[in-house]
Order: structure tokens, then C-alpha cells, then sequence
């Protein structure tokens, strides 16, 4: 037997570097919905197994609850897993107490049930996160109970509890730690459509309703990267240890300026005879600023993939391209551009310098 046939009989052979590339490639876009659906299976199976040694009933109860209360975000895992539990103890409470009233007779069961109900009712309707309330008192009363009437309700709580805390133990801690990441992504996509708004209207494209559409747009990547950077802070739960991410600090604050002074200068530039009648301060400008946010946007969009070594231009290198605009350029356009270069230039710096720069956040909380 040759050396090649004891290769292949030793073990499979691994596939190309190209192919492991193109998987990657392929999965990578679905990245968080991967993440989540791990999760979901790893909360439901623990659930499962934790009721299942404890020697409760009807574990069901337990994974029909860690569905419920899995969320992609730890935020909203946080707020349903507390509603859930608040919910579950004033259903529970509620339930206990019509099954006392059947037991001794008071009221036959139909009428303990919707006694109980009623309240619970006008509860949900005026607080919603309560309706678990109700869930939780047809489940103790609705379904066959065999045995002890007291101690099989109490069983199906207990499951609920058990799916709850294993929902937010597993949501905190398993596959998360990419909330920076999605930050940085949605920050990406906003400078690119940033830049593609001041493109489009320094080329004399836009009317003020097509600049409506792109800053909704706009809007919608900001709250996204609100969203992101609350559920960084509480990620593996740094919010206990105060571990703080300076740019994570500072970068949606600053995006939202420059969000406001692209908006407010593509909207000058759309009144007639705001943009300079020179081509060449118009086609210098426009150039100018597509460079500086493409590469803004390039920065972000690789930092958030964990690539540390993206650019060998610094800030100032990159910002040297950007000039005060001249005296071609009408006054209301000096002073709307001269307003968008300063809020680029902070974005800038503190992108590259990791939020070690952020001189918008210094003067804002000494009162400038």
C-alpha cells in the first residue's frame, strides 16, 4: 500500500481553506438568527432536564415557558422573564384561592374561576406585562389536576419558575458577547446611508420628501443602535462589574449629531441657489465627504467582524481631505457644511481612536 492510501486511511481529509471561506460567507449574514435558534434549543433541553430532576409532574409546563421567555436580546428575555414571574405569582395566588373556595364549598368551580378571572382581566387591560396573570390561572385551574388539589397547581408553578430562570441564565450566557459587533454594524449601515444622502443631494437629485424617506431610514439604524448598545451593557453582566466600553459611550451619540447636520445640509442644499455655481468646489466637496464616511463606514463595518489592524491612515489623514468651504458657497451652505465637518471629524476620532477621543462627550458633561 502506498503512503497516499495510508493518508486517506488514517482519517477524512479536511476541506480547502476556500470552501471552510465560502461556508463561513454564507452563514456569517445569519449569524444572530443561528445564535438565537442555539439558544432557544439549549434553554428549552435544560429546562426539561432541571424539572425533570427536581421529580416535577409536568415538565411540559417548563418548556412551553422557556420558549415564551427566550428572546434574541437579554433586554427582552430581562423584561418578559420578569413579567412572566410577577405574572405567575399573582396568577398563582389567584388560583390557589379559587381552589379554596371549591374545596370548602363556598362556590362550585365555575363560578370560583371566573371570580378569579375578572379581577385578573381588568389587571391585564390596564397593565399589559400583568396578562401572564391570567395564563397563569387557567393553567392551575383548567387543566386536569389528579391527586391533591393543592399540591399539583403548585407543581405547574413550580415548572414555570424553573423555565423562567433557566431562560435568563441561558439567554445572559450562552452565545452572546456580539451586541458591540451589531453596534458597529448598524453604525456601518448608517454612515452609508448618510453618505449617500449627501452624495445624492449635493448632485441636485433630492427634494425634501426623498430626504424624509432616507432619514427615516437613518432613524431606524439609530434606534437599532440604541437597542445594541443596551444589551452590551448587560452582557455577561457587565453591568454588575462596570466594565465600560468608551466608544460604545460615546459613538451613538455622536451619529445622531452627524445624523442631524447631513439631514440639515442636504436640506439647504435643496433650495435654489444654495449650491455653488463653481463644478469644481461642488465636485471637491461631495468627493471629499464620500471618502471620509465610505471610509468611516468601512472601519465600522470591519471593526465589528474583530479586526483590529483595518487601516494604516490615521485620523488626521483621513480628515485632511476635508477643507472649510469657500467663499463659492453660499452663506447658509458655509455654516451647515462647516457644522457637518465638525461632527464628522468627532465621529472619526472616535472610531479610530476606540473612543479614547470623543471631545463632544467631554464638553457635554462639563456643560458646553
Amino acid at each position: 500500500m502506498d503512503r497516499d492510501a495510508l493518508n486517506v486511511a488514517d482519517g477524512p481529509v479536511a476541506p480547502p481553506p476556500a470552501r471552510w471561506t465560502a461556508i463561513r460567507r454564507v452563514l456569517e449574514p445569519r449569524g444572530a438568527e443561528i445564535r438565537q435558534a442555539a439558544r432557544l434549543l439549549v434553554s428549552v433541553l435544560l429546562s426539561d432536564l432541571l424539572a425533570r430532576v427536581v421529580h416535577l409532574h409536568e415538565p411540559v409546563w417548563s418548556v412551553i415557558t422557556s420558549v415564551i421567555v427566550t428572546q434574541s436580546r437579554i433586554t427582552q428575555t430581562l423584561t418578559t422573564g420578569r413579567d412572566q414571574i410577577v405574572g405567575t405569582l399573582v396568577g398563582a395566588g389567584a388560583g390557589l384561592l379559587a381552589i379554596l373556595m371549591v374545596q370548602t364549598g363556598i362556590l362550585p368551580d365555575w363560578v370560583a374561576f371566573w371570580l378569579a378571572l375578572t379581577p385578573l382581566a381588568l389587571l391585564a387591560a390596564a397593565r399589559p406585562n400583568l396578562r401572564f396573570a391570567a395564563v397563569t390561572l387557567m393553567i392551575v385551574l383548567l387543566f386536569p389536576i389528579s391527586g391533591d388539589p393543592f399540591l399539583r397547581p403548585l407543581d405547574r408553578i413550580a415548572s414555570i419558575l424553573i423555565g423562567v430562570v433557566t431562560s435568563l441564565v441561558v439567554t445572559m450566557f450562552v452565545l452572546h458577547d456580539a451586541a458591540r459587533g451589531d453596534v458597529l454594524t448598524a453604525s456601518g449601515r448608517l454612515i452609508a446611508d448618510i453618505a449617500d444622502l449627501l452624495d445624492r443631494a449635493l448632485r441636485g437629485e433630492l427634494d425634501h420628501d426623498t430626504i424624509e424617506t432616507i432619514d427615516e431610514a437613518c432613524r431606524t439604524h439609530l434606534q437599532e443602535i440604541y437597542g445594541a448598545v443596551a444589551e452590551a451593557r448587560v452582557e455577561g453582566l457587565r453591568i454588575l462589574r462596570r466594565k465600560a466600553d468608551p466608544l460604545l459611550d460615546v459613538l451613538p451619540g455622536l451619529l445622531r449629531r452627524l445624523r442631524g447636520s447631513a439631514v440639515f445640509a442636504a436640506r439647504a442644499a435643496t433650495e435654489a441657489g444654495e449650491l455653488p455655481s463653481v463644478d469644481a468646489a461642488l465636485d471637491a466637496e461631495r468627493r471629499a465627504l464620500a471618502r471620509v464616511l465610505s471610509q468611516l463606514s468601512r472601519r465600522c463595518a470591519r471593526a465589528a467582524r474583530g479586526r483590529r489592524r483595518i487601516s494604516r491612515e490615521d485620523a488626521a489623514t483621513i480628515l485632511a481631505v476635508l477643507h472649510p468651504p469657500g467663499p463659492s458657497w453660499s452663506a447658509p451652505m458655509q455654516f451647515t457644511l462647516g457644522m457637518l465637518h465638525e461632527d464628522l471629524e468627532r465621529a472619526v476620532e472616535a472610531v479610530w481612536s476606540d473612543g479614547a477621543a470623543h471631545p463632544y462627550a467631554e464638553t457635554k458633561k462639563s456643560g458646553g
